[in-house]
């Protein structure tokens, strides 16, 4: 089922239901996506431009055996589904901006992307957070992926079990934060910047910036790939 919106004046609404163990994905393009824990599917999403018609792009909501996929398609592919999104989606010149505002119940997974602007989530689930241009913000039950180009990364994992997590930006710094006495194994590098890993031996180059950590704490039951080119990296448990 496609929910297309249909006047720029009146804000996109879609009340669904969504069961724990379903998964909510959620795809945009210009603009951010913001997240919460809350007791029912809720997703908000306004849609603004400076000189394009906002009319001209559709909000698609598809269910799906599994859960809901909900994602942005400019003209000319405005009436095509979410099957065939990539964050290579053109917008054909309109600078029509959608922001979401999402509430999730709790035990969803949750995968959410944008490709220019901030993704910020807090899920009591498994998690997936992405962007190209903006930050990202992921504090959920857990969190496998955190990934931004041009922005900086903080990921909050509530849940001490095993896991992996990938936490990468370029312009950017990481900043990730475990359940106290995690264990982890840890590989981190940084071009410019510094890396703080309580209990991890951090090594310098002998001439120019940058730093790098390989190892393990404890059982390694989280592991853990950080990285930034322009940044720091900071790593608490």
């Amino acid at each position: 089922m496609f929910l297309v919106l249909a006047a720029a004046s009146i804000p996109f609404s879609y009340d669904g239901a969504l069961h724990a163990g379903q998964q909510l994905v959620i795809r945009d393009i210009l603009g951010s996506v913001r997240v919460r824990t809350g007791d029912r599917l809720a997703i908000r999403a306004t849609k603004h431009a400076e000189r394009s018609d906002p009319n001209q792009v559709a909000i698609r909501v598809e269910n799906r055996s599994d859960g809901i996929v909900v994602c942005v398609r400019y003209p000319a592919d405005a009436g095509r589904g979410c099957a065939d999104w990539t964050a290579h989606n053109v917008v054909n010149d309109n600078d029509t901006e959608v922001d979401f505002d999402v509430t999730v119940p709790r035990g969803i997974a949750l995968d959410a992307a944008s490709v220019n602007g901030s993704v910020d989530v807090v899920n009591d689930g498994p998690t997936v957070a992405n962007t190209i241009n903006g930050s990202v913000h992921a504090d959920a039950s857990d969190v496998s992926s955190a990934n931004t180009v041009n922005g900086s990364v903080t990921v909050i994992v509530r849940d001490g079990r095993r896991g992996a997590l990938s936490a990468h930006t370029i312009n950017g710094s990481v900043y990730v934060t475990l359940p106290p006495g995690t264990g982890v194994a840890l590989e981190a590098k940084t071009l410019t910047g510094s890396i703080h890993a309580d209990g991890v031996t951090v090594n310098h180059p002998m001439y120019g910036p940058g730093a790098s950590a390989h190892g393990t704490v404890g059982d390694g039951a989280r592991v853990l790939s950080l990285e930034t080119t322009n940044g720091s990296i900071t790593l608490r448990r």
